[in-house]
């Protein structure tokens, strides 16, 4: 099985990253009390961060920079999706360029950082897909797996195949 490249607003990247990190975190707080006790206070979790680095590979590779950068440039939030870990809200926070170019290998990296939002409460057993729309943004936007989605609509050859129109099966 191909593996399907990182995807975000619209855009692949040609070769996966080598390396990802998921950072999960919470806020906690300790407030001491007079009497020798403290109480301790979990304020719930923070944005995940997703970092990591890579390679862009050929005689394009500085061309795959800039359309990275135009991508970082454009602001925003979209959908992350990320192969086998699935899809997060994200803002592309910073891109790095790492060490001299070469002339066919550049190395970079990148931050994401997750945009909390309300879940959806819809309840839908279909959808119809939204311009530019993949099972990764339909998966993110109805909360259901990217491996449910597959298994559920056959006639779809890739998740990140454009599905402009077309009826997508959620359950």
């Amino acid at each position: 099985m191909k593996l399907v490249p990182m995807r975000f607003k619209g855009v692949e990247w040609h070769h996966n990253p080598r390396e990802i990190t998921f950072t999960f975190d919470k806020t906690v707080t300790e407030t001491p009390s007079p009497f020798g006790k403290a109480a301790v206070q979990n304020l719930g979790r923070k944005n995940r961060l997703i970092q990591g680095e890579g390679e862009l590979y050929g005689a394009d590779c500085t061309r795959q920079f800039r359309r990275l950068l135009k991508l970082f440039k454009s602001g925003g939030s979209g959908v992350l999706a990320i192969p086998k870990l699935g899809t997060v809200y994200a803002v592309f926070e910073r891109l790095t360029l790492k060490g001299m170019p070469k002339s066919d290998v550049l190395t970079y990296g990148f931050l994401f950082r997750e945009v909390m939002e309300r879940e959806k409460q819809d309840k839908r057993t279909v959808c119809t897909a939204q311009p530019g729309d993949t099972l990764w943004e339909i998966s993110y936007r109805y909360g259901v797996g990217i491996d449910a989605l597959v298994a559920l609509n056959p006639q779809i050859k890739r998740p990140d195949e454009p599905l402009d129109g077309k009826e997508v099966a959620l359950c």
